[in-house]
């Protein structure tokens, strides 16, 4: 799970694991995304972007789970990602069991530089329908 989640570390346009909504853009910036287990055996993941979608993390833990199932191999991330299509093999985790642990927000003099670097990445968006 750790193999395949790391593919997608970085900037990339997260259609396929959004629900698009309009006026937002689906193109995030995953900077960790880890699989480990407790002294329990629980398997803990942990997920952080500059931001998330509508049920972003719901859709990549279910499909990170599927890899680490064996019903498919660590690729088949990175290609659902880089397809851009929305997939039916994978299912949107439930939320039971996830936690949301922390928001961070850029410095109140950042908001502006912050918002502004992601509309050119919408206006994208919004070309290709």
């Amino acid at each position: 799970m750790n193999q395949a989640s790391n593919l997608l570390i970085g900037e990339h346009d997260f259609f396929a694991f959004c629900k698009h909504r309009p006026g937002t853009s689906t193109i995030k910036k995953l900077l960790n995304f880890t699989w480990s287990r407790d002294n329990n055996g629980v398997v803990i993941g942990e997920i952080s972007a500059n931001s998330f979608g509508y049920n972003m993390v719901r859709n990549l833990v279910g499909a990170a789970v599927c890899v680490g199932e064996g019903r498919f191999k660590p690729e088949w991330l990175l290609k659902t990602l880089q397809d851009k299509v929305r997939i039916s093999d994978s299912y949107v985790f439930p939320a039971k069991g996830l936690s949301l642990t922390k928001v961070e927000f850029p410095p109140s003099d950042q908001y502006l530089a912050h918002y502004n670097s992601y509309q050119p990445a919408l206006a994208e968006q919004e070309d290709e329908g």
